[in-house]
């Protein structure tokens, strides 16, 4: 009797581990399995219709398909957008060019200021000053322009990142104007400086007096 006690009690503790155990399985797996009819009987009606969480394999191609389209798409968009850029990068690389040529050529004046107050060449600074005055201006619309181009070129680049075609096109063409009108103002800024150096070039027209004291033969 005891012994058979004691098997029942075996029993009922197996079946309570059971009972736990595989519903356990169950929930922490990662494995969607259809039913083997593919089918769920609805509760309401009885009647089956079909899982709403299966994916045929066409609605896998089909979302394979559209992804490859997708990316076909913006890489379109972008090998347009680079072949809009070609002249805009060659005025960038003219607008670097005269840049470059104005840095150094200031440069130049720098040195050739320098040696001119060493030399008190007054008549060729004085030339370089009063040419300076108007450059001035042409300075101003040189910073106009960079600032212009700055803010258009975040509006490209904007646009482009959005889609905007319409808004893209516009800003290109903002984006070149500046650029365009850039070239020009340095060239200005080129030209007045290339005055600017011809001034502190010339020699002096006039001597510095001396500072000596006069010979005794001029003396009374």
């Amino acid at each position: 009797m005891r012994k058979s006690s004691k098997m029942l009690a075996c029993l009922i503790v197996s079946s309570s581990i059971l009972s736990f155990t595989i519903p356990a399985l169950a929930d922490t797996s990662t494995q969607t399995t259809a039913p083997s009819t593919n089918q769920v009987q609805n509760s309401s009606t009885g009647t089956a219709t079909p899982s709403s969480t299966q994916i045929t394999p066409a609605d896998q191609a089909a979302a394979r398909k559209q992804k490859l389209q997708n990316e076909i798409l913006h890489l379109q968009n972008a090998q347009q957008f680079q072949q809009d850029l070609a002249p805009i990068r060659q005025l960038q690389a003219q607008d670097k060019q005269l840049h470059d040529q104005v840095i150094a050529l200031r440069k130049t004046i720098q040195a050739q200021v320098k040696t001119d107050r060493q030399a008190k060449n007054y008549t060729a600074l004085l030339a370089a000053l009063n040419d300076m005055i108007p450059m001035q201006d042409d300075i101003a619309s040189a910073r106009e322009a960079a600032q212009n181009a700055k803010t258009d070129w975040a509006q490209l680049r904007t646009d482009n990142k959005a889609n905007n075609a319409s808004a893209v096109t516009a800003d290109l063409s903002k984006v070149q104007s500046d650029i365009q009108n850039r070239i020009s103002v340095y060239q200005k800024i080129l030209g007045d400086l290339q005055k600017i150096n011809g001034d502190l070039t010339t020699a002096s027209s006039t001597t510095t007096p001396s500072n000596t004291a006069p010979s005794s033969a001029q003396t009374t």
